[in-house]
């Protein structure tokens, strides 16, 4: 006999995907309950499931929900990564061109930091490549992104990145120098789609010794343009728009 009760709960599930996915803005618990008209506690039940698998996020400890990393990496492999690496090419040349550093596309995962495209540096030292490595989200500029502007969430042990992701929010770019490797400095800004969910984030990496602070500042409005300008290819309907 089909587990009838089973097959309910997907059809349940899959309603409550649904409705986050198509909901404007970030939806509660109590709304996704009337608009799916099922009880509370059985959608309170199924979105701990869905969090558990990283399909919805919530904003906050307890706040509304919005698709998760995993939602959000199905939703971009229907439009490709290759075209988001396509759209994004123009962009990373023209960021190699004025920093002479290394640049690359990255995308949120639930285990770390995942790089789609890179245009090495034009110097022998800090040449290297990052296709296809996964880096965590706590010690990269990158990952910093993700976790200030909600693509993943920051994991318990990592609470005292808090004051830093706020600054990340404030500032519009975030930096890693020497956490991730000695000696190696990186500066991150986000790539977000239509609706404003962050899809990917650019970076220049390279030395510290040439990578420096005050590079870092000549080089952040650069970075924030050629975010906002993949942005804006990809839907996004502000080129004004901070990075991390």
């Amino acid at each position: 006999m089909p587990n009838t009760s089973g097959t309910q709960s997907i059809d349940r599930a899959a309603q409550l995907l649904i409705a986050v996915a198509d909901s404007a803005a970030p939806i509660g618990v109590g709304e996704l309950a009337e608009a799916t008209d099922l009880p509370k506690s059985t959608v309170s039940r199924l979105v701990a499931a869905l969090e558990r698998h990283a399909l919805v996020q919530r904003d906050g400890l307890r706040g509304p929900l919005r698709p998760g990393p995993v939602m959000m990496r199905l939703a971009r492999r229907g439009a490709g990564d290759r075209d988001l690496t396509e759209l994004s090419a123009d962009a990373l040349r023209r960021l190699a061109d004025a920093s002479a550093e290394t640049i690359n596309l990255a995308v949120p995962t639930p285990l770390g930091v995942e790089h789609l495209s890179q245009v090495d540096s034009g110097h022998f030292i800090g040449s290297t490549n990052w296709i296809g490595r996964r880096v965590p989200h706590e010690t990269t500029a990158v990952g910093k992104v993700f976790l200030a502007f909600g693509a993943v969430r920051i994991a318990g042990g990592h609470a005292g990145l808090v004051p830093e992701l706020e600054a990340v929010r404030v500032r519009g770019y975030a930096t890693a120098v020497g956490e991730l490797e000695p000696g190696l400095a990186a500066m991150a800004a986000p790539v977000r789609a239509g609706a404003g969910e962050i899809v990917a984030a650019l970076s220049i990496s390279g030395p510290e010794t040439r990578l420096t602070r005050e590079r870092i500042g000549d080089l952040a409005p650069l970075l924030l343009h050629e975010a906002a300008t993949v942005s804006a290819r990809l839907g996004y309907g502000t080129t004004t728009q901070g990075a991390a």
